[in-house]
Parts: structure tokens; C-alpha cells; sequence
């Protein structure tokens, strides 16, 4: 079933959500991991972007993905998602109401 979702799915909402080597911007009905040079986004958020989703992949790689959480992976974790929290306003602002997009909170 998943598989004919993601060949029918129109990608009509979105989420913007980090994931270690993957573009921020999802599809919310199929999860397709969309490319973010198909939205209308300046290149200084688009690089704002990445730059905040390697952040993310260095946080998994310091806790080994999750398996080492340490008492200060709480603090990375909460900066990282108030960083993504504003990095979204500007993705709202930047693609305007044509576009239904969501915030996924940071978490190990």
C-alpha cells in the first residue's frame, strides 16, 4: 500500500523536519522526502536550511544515534529545534499561504 501511495501521492501538504543526509521538507501524506530546490525558497534559506539539518546529523553522531544520550544531548536537542522553529517561520513566510506546511519538533 505504501508503495502505490508514493506513485499516486500528489504531495499536496508538508512537513519540515530533520533527518540525518536527508532535504528538511517531507511530504505529510506519502513521507517522500522531497527536494528542496523544487520550492520557491531563497538560497539563503535553503543553505540556512542544510546547514541546519547537518547540525542535526552531527547530534546523532556525537550520541551514536541515540544509543549515548548524555546530560548536555538534552540542551543540542532544544537549541536545534528553536532554531528550526524560526528557520519555519521563515519557510512560511518565504512560500506563502499557497502552501500548507508543518514543524516537526527535534528528537533523538
Amino acid at each position: 500500500m505504501t508503495n502505490f501511495l508514493r506513485t499516486k501521492c500528489l504531495h499536496g501538504t508538508y512537513k519540515m523536519e530533520a533527518d540525518h543526509s536527508a532535504d528538511p521538507l517531507w511530504c505529510s501524506k506519502c513521507g517522500c522526502n522531497l527536494d528542496i530546490d523544487d520550492f520557491p525558497l531563497s538560497d539563503e534559506l535553503k543553505s540556512e536550511l542544510m546547514n541546519w539539518v547537518i547540525q542535526y546529523g552531527k547530534i546523532l553522531e556525537q550520541t551514536d544515534y541515540g544509543e549515548k544520550i548524555k546530560r548536555d544531548t538534552a540542551i543540542l536537542v532544544k537549541s536545534h529545534d528553536e532554531k528550526g522553529l524560526r528557520l519555519y517561520q521563515k519557510l512560511k513566510f518565504e512560500l506563502g499561504d499557497g502552501y500548507e506546511v508543518n514543524y516537526v519538533h527535534t528528537s533523538l
